[in-house]
């Protein structure tokens, strides 16, 4: 009678057990592999800030520096009550871009010095633009007048982001929390303040 060849699995296990170490390694790194590759396809919901593959860094012109004064240690302020920051808001002038001063012709032009973030300029990512902060900084008023709990400070945030999701979610819009033109108008059209 001639003997039966193993089956697969029996051939799987045997290997197994001869070779524990190598299993284990295969196992973990196969299951890193598979996490890695289902967050970045499955569970990111927004661009990268500092992407790999991005487009060229382009210098821009060096501003001139301004010397800041030192001032005296700030106190802990008490905290402002919602009513009265909302009349602050409704107050306040929209905000208006500077004007730029158009540099001499006789001046040659300089490379930009590294940004804080020199990994992200390495890269490829863009500094931030200020009109960006601008535009922020008015959706945060916007917010604050319509009720939500945001800080105007011009940077775009989870409270920010959170507040804007729940602004979405009320207009029964796509809920981004990101600066999409449809949020915007509707935004600017609910608690009347222009949006640049």
């Amino acid at each position: 009678m001639a003997r039966r060849e193993p089956g697969a699995f029996i051939k799987l296990m045997s290997a197994v057990a001869r070779h524990p170490g190598r299993t284990f390694g295969c196992v973990v790194f196969a299951g890193v592999f598979v996490g890695v590759a289902a967050n970045a396809l499955f569970f990111q919901t927004a661009r990268h800030p500092a992407p790999i593959f991005a487009g060229p860094v382009i210098a821009r012109p060096v501003q001139q520096a301004v010397a800041v004064q030192p001032s005296a240690p700030r106190q802990a302020e008490a905290p402002v009550p919602q009513a009265s920051i909302a009349k602050l808001i409704e107050a306040a002038p929209p905000p208006a871009s500077a004007p730029v001063a158009a540099a001499p012709a006789a001046a040659p032009a300089r490379v930009a010095a590294l940004p804080k973030d020199q990994i992200g300029a390495l890269l490829g990512a863009m500094p931030e633009d200020p009109q960006d902060n601008l535009r922020v900084l008015a959706v945060q008023k916007a917010l604050l007048k319509l009720g939500y709990t945001v800080r105007p400070d011009g940077v775009m945030g989870t409270g920010t982001r959170q507040a804007l999701q729940m602004f979405e979610q009320s207009r029964k819009l796509n809920v981004t929390g990101e600066l999409n033109p449809r949020t915007l108008r509707e935004l600017g059209a609910k608690s009347g303040i222009a949006i640049p």
